[in-house]
């Protein structure tokens, strides 16, 4: 018996080490280091087969995987679709809707579409096989009549998505090319129509569950309270059945509780727990009670969407079910990779979705940790408590590395506040799915009866619920923002937590796996040393036609200059430049700080992200331009700055409003009165360190040059920022002349004024100076010690910065 458990044991072994084999191969080939890991790999197995602890039959079989899984890669993932020739287009698309419209907003939804033809240009085009995502601005009456599996038509902007341009900004594009979508699609009011019903039986199917589900919400909303329904609509059906609103969001993430509003593993788990519970009180046949207990679990993750966390935790119930009815026993660690390895041979791209991420190295660990911990605890009531405890600490140890590198966050009272939850959580999502179940029956009143009923339970229980994450989010620093820890950091940790694992499940641990354990807790502490630079550093942030420079000097101190757009309430920006470049890069490099931040003027693409800036760093002061054009820009900045106290003062010319450490930076206020608009009057700033300067001009031009010239007494500047994009009359050749720059930078991007302009170009051409576009080379970054400097731009590919250009002092 005991050799038969030790075959069994190999035979898991094994298969964890395929499965470990294919998953490297799919990393390998999404991170572009197929080669890399391939010596790595033949090294690795000439390894184990020198230590005999290896076969040459299993060496070449896991080596075989890996090269599958390449090439399974190259078929699967691509990088277009028939839609991309007919990029950027206005289109007439009919297709499929394939997911459920999604709501983040009242005044929009949004969609896959599966296009099977398309209008492009008064030219009728069929047969095309590929897939978007659509955006249809409307009201919430119009658009909620769209289901999944309509047949529509849409007819609007055809669109590439937006691509990471700047360090530490999300990748749109790559997000959704590893949905297989190249594209997006926005549509006008009036510009849609819903031309059929579906025709398969699958999506027959699809439609009839939305309906149910919807029927279901609608009977739900006559006796929830309004919040409590958001709740119990996340939890019970996933996050895509109602929108929570703010308030209950931003508590819910504050206090660590964020995934109990999307339906998830846990949720399979407790309904399918409490059924078996229940069926066992009811003396059902076994094999009979499990059956129930499989056809719920698969009817629940229909419902939910089949998210990568409820379709992890179904597969691996449904495995385990089905090993009941057969008598077989599995290996719950060795099945969680199985499940993984399926998933992934449907969908490689699959392995980049944060909830896949989350949903197995936490299972994972809860499989790895747990057990040897609770197994030695007898008393149930003692294991029961320990597990409530123990469980969320695991699961909290193991995320919290995947929080901080897609988040920037930590939620310090997660584990307590989770613990709390359990017993509510469980009466929500079982009697919460129950109730939906028996609301399906056909017959109007007894649907009414049933939600009325259950309401009277679950409206207390979701309010206490409520109530819960509001005091834990309540409490002070419930969420900590936190660095952006490197790829490196993140496979040090969990080879220090695996090394704990392997201590609690074997007593006899030999001196290697301590001294293992030691090196890597060094070496973890010593990857978070970085040595002391005295360069100055600044980013011009790719920002589109807009400005935005960050600035940091020798001392590690940090000036901004501009902050691009924002979004305002009334604003037909559709995102915050500001939260979705500066801010994310900010957080990611732990910088909380602004020791100053300058506002040229109070255009939108130069100061309406400053709420968001001031929102999420303390600046120290803030410098004003003293034109105020009482714009929704300028009214919002100032209401904001005399709400919150802070210290700021209006710009002077000709005056140092930094020095620290042999860096300066001046502001020229030029005197010119335009009639046009206040861009000559833009605060002008010199940047000084060393032999190297910078100009930056903001949307000042030649008529502010000439104004500030006499008081600027500079003959040798290295970098120009151009004036307002590169716009005309922004430089001339006297200007030019009088400072000689190396290298003039445009902050430009997509725009109707054609910026920037011919003349500029041509002007800084027969110069013979370097010109670098935000809209071609993306973001840039300039280092600069006090004799030298380097030009670099950002590489959306290598997701880093490669130098360009580099000059000695003249």
């Amino acid at each position: 018996m005991e050799n038969q458990v030790d075959k069994s044991k190999i035979r898991f072994n094994v298969l964890i080490v395929f499965v470990l084999f294919y998953i490297v191969g799919v990393v390998a080939f999404l991170t572009k280091t197929v080669l890399y890991f391939s010596v790595i790999l033949f090294v690795l197995v000439l390894f184990y087969l020198f230590k005999n602890i290896l076969t040459v039959k299993r060496a070449v079989i896991f080596y075989s995987v890996f090269a599958f899984a390449i090439f399974n890669c190259h078929l699967k993932i691509k990088n277009y679709d028939d839609l991309s020739q007919y990029l950027p287009t206005d289109a007439v698309l009919t297709g499929t809707v394939e997911t459920i419209p999604t709501t983040n907003n009242t005044q929009k939804t949004k969609f896959y579409l599966k296009v099977d033809s398309g209008i492009f240009k008064d030219i009728a085009v069929d047969n095309i096989n590929a897939k978007t995502i659509v955006t249809i601005y409307d009201t919430q009456a119009n658009y909620s009549n769209i289901k999944i599996a309509d047949r529509v038509e849409v007819k609007g902007k055809l669109r590439n998505p937006m691509v990471s341009k700047n360090p530490s900004q999300f990748d749109y594009s790559k997000y959704l090319k590893h949905h297989a979508t190249f594209s997006t699609f926005y549509v006008n009011a009036g510009d849609w129509k819903i031309i059929g019903e579906p025709k398969s039986l699958s999506g027959k199917f699809l439609h009839k569950l939305n309906d149910k589900r919807m029927d279901i919400l609608q009977h739900q909303s006559k006796y929830m309270y309004p919040n409590n329904l958001e709740v119990l609509g996340g939890i019970v059906f996933g996050d895509d059945a109602i929108n929570p609103p703010d308030n209950i969001k931003n508590s819910f993430i504050n206090s660590g509780l964020l995934h109990i509003l999307a339906a998830s593993g846990m949720n399979v788990s407790i309904i399918f727990g409490i059924w078996y519970f229940i069926g066992i009180r009811l003396r059902l046949n076994f094999r009979l009670n499990i059956i129930i207990g499989a056809l719920l679990v698969v009817f629940y993750t229909l419902m939910t969407g089949m998210g990568p966390s409820v379709l992890r935790a179904a597969l691996m119930i449904e495995f385990v079910l089905l090993g009941k009815l057969i008598d077989r026993q599995a290996d719950n660690i060795a099945l969680v990779f199985f499940v993984a390895f399926l998933m992934l041979l449907y969908s490689p791209a699959m392995i980049c979705d944060v909830g896949f991420q989350l949903s197995f190295v936490v299972t994972f660990a809860l499989m790895y940790f747990c057990p040897p911990v609770l197994e030695k605890i007898k008393n149930k009531f003692v294991n029961f408590i320990a597990g409530a405890m123990f469980i969320p600490f695991v699961a909290q140890l193991w995320a919290s590395p995947i929080q901080m590198f897609y988040f920037n966050t930590y939620s310090t009272y997660s584990i307590l506040a989770n613990f709390v939850i359990v017993p509510f959580i469980m009466v929500i999502s079982f009697l919460g799915f129950v109730s939906s179940i028996l609301a399906m029956v056909p017959v109007y009143s007894f649907a009414d009866i049933v939600c009325k009923s259950s309401a009277m339970v679950l409206n207390p229980v979701v309010s206490v619920l409520i109530n819960i994450s509001d005091f834990f989010a309540g409490l002070p620093y419930s969420l900590i923002t936190t660095i952006h820890p490197n790829i490196f950091q993140i496979v040090v940790y969990y080879l220090i937590l695996f090394c704990f694992g392997a201590i609690l499940k074997n007593k006899k641990m030999t001196k290697k796996i301590f001294t293992v354990l030691g090196v890597l807790l060094l070496v973890f502490a010593i990857s978070f040393i970085k040595l002391p630079q005295s360069n100055c550093e600044i980013i011009v942030f790719d920002v589109g036609n807009a400005d935005s420079f960050l600035i940091k000097t020798p001392n590690k101190k940090y000036i901004m200059i501009d902050t691009a757009h924002g979004l305002l309430e009334g604003s037909n920006i559709a995102y915050s430049q500001a939260d979705a470049i500066m801010n994310r890069y900010m957080k990611d490099r732990g910088i909380k700080r602004l020791n100053l931040l300058l506002l040229t003027h109070f255009d939108s693409d130069h100061s309406g992200g400053a709420v968001d800036v001031l929102k999420s760093v303390q600046v120290d002061k803030l410098i004003l331009n003293k034109n105020n054009d009482y714009s929704k820009t300028s009214t919002a900045l100032i209401n904001f700055v005399n709400e919150k106290k802070i210290n700021s003062e209006y710009a002077q010319n000709n005056q140092t409003v930094f020095n620290n450490n042999g860096l300066f930076l001046k502001t020229f206020v030029p005197d010119v009165i335009s009639s046009n608009n206040d861009n000559d009057s833009s605060i002008v700033a010199l940047l000084s360190y060393g032999d190297f300067d910078m100009l930056f001009m903001a949307d000042g031009g030649v008529l502010s040059f000439d104004s500030i010239e006499k008081d600027l007494n500079k003959t040798d500047i290295e970098v120009l920022k151009s004036g307002h994009h590169g716009a005309k009359n922004t430089v001339n050749k006297m200007m030019l002349e009088s400072i000689r720059p190396d290298a003039v930078v445009l902050s430009t991007g997509l725009n109707t004024y054609g910026h920037p302009h011919k003349e500029t170009l041509k002007t800084v051409k027969d110069f013979g100076a370097k010109i670098f576009r935000t809209d071609l080379d993306n973001a840039i970054r300039i280092v600069a010690t006090k004799h030298s400097y380097v030009l670099y731009k950002y590489d959306t590919d290598k997701r880093r910065f490669i130098k360009m250009y580099k000059t000695l002092n003249r």
